[in-house]
């Protein structure tokens, strides 16, 4: 399922975050059901105001009627608001299609933005207050400058899989992954682009952060600011990943910036929220 919606004279600010509080409290009940949906809110047309957009609202091994079922709640909330979507809703025959179909190519570690981003849990989307505030601190890092792409997915259960691992606990209780991206223009200065890293860690992820105690943020799409990395990459793994770290490569030989016992080394010529590896790495 696809469609997109935008703020304009018609749909004023208020019903736009109001529909986006719709969506996130179907989060639990749509990711029960084996959906996964990936989604945007940026700047719409014309720059005024914010855009939503799915690409694509995905149910394996749903058919097309089931599907319609379980979003139609949801659809009807919208048009309460007076959303009127028109949602394309497919049904193809093999997984591989259906990618090529709905996931539009991306670029990764572009020039001109600054991502992090915060692997939310259940209890953030379980009534009306959690749902709220949640959508208080989104709105926040959005209006404030910020983009989010957002995955509402959980992780499958299988009784079969050895939990004792290196996976992040936070990864058990997550229903959604929020990625959000401070923007700067092609001509940006150093500190203008440092300005805006702080901000992202110190305001919009920092309020991200306090309203999911105990969660995680997905290493790979995540702040290289982020504060207490160890717990927030990790979780309760660290200490236990740590001591093998010392035991297995005691020389350090194997180094990546956030990595497991990282924080034994340093970059020389660090400039302040704009962290570079362009200098000479040594032990502390």
């Amino acid at each position: 399922m696809t469609f997109t919606y935008a703020m304009s004279p018609t749909l004023s600010p208020t019903t736009f975050w109001s529909s986006i509080a719709a969506f996130f409290s179907y989060f639990p009940t749509f990711v029960d059901a084996g959906t996964y949906s990936y989604w945007n809110i940026v700047p719409n047309a014309d720059n005024t105001g914010f855009a939503f957009t799915f690409n694509p609202f995905w149910g394996s091994n749903l058919t097309k009627p089931q599907l319609e079922k379980l979003v139609a709640p949801y659809l009807s909330d919208l048009g309460e608001l007076g959303i009127k979507v028109e949602p394309n809703i497919t049904e193809f025959d093999s997984l591989y299609k259906a990618w090529l179909a709905n996931f539009p190519p991306e670029n990764v570690g572009v020039w001109n933005n600054h991502a992090a981003s915060r692997l939310f849990p259940r209890a953030n989307f379980q009534g009306e207050n959690a749902v709220n505030e949640t959508v208080d601190a989104v709105r926040h890092a959005i209006e404030g400058g910020g983009i989010l792409i957002g995955y509402n997915i959980k992780a499958a259960k299988n009784a079969n899989a050895d939990q004792d691992n290196a996976v992040n606990p936070a990864w058990r209780e997550t229903v959604t992954h929020f990625i959000l991206a401070g923007i700067w223009a092609p001509d940006a200065s150093l500190e203008e682009i440092a300005s805006i890293s702080k901000v992202m860690t110190t305001d919009w992820m920092a309020r991200w952060r306090e309203i999911s105690p105990g969660a995680g943020a997905y290493m790979s799409e995540a702040d290289i600011n982020e504060p207490d990395w160890q717990r927030s990459f990790f979780g309760s793994n660290y200490p236990r990943l740590y001591e093998l770290k010392q035991k297995l490569d005691p020389w350090g030989s194997f180094y990546t910036p956030q990595g497991v016992g990282s924080e034994d080394w340093e970059v020389e010529g660090q400039v302040a929220w704009v962290p570079t590896q362009n200098g000479r790495l040594c032990r502390k």
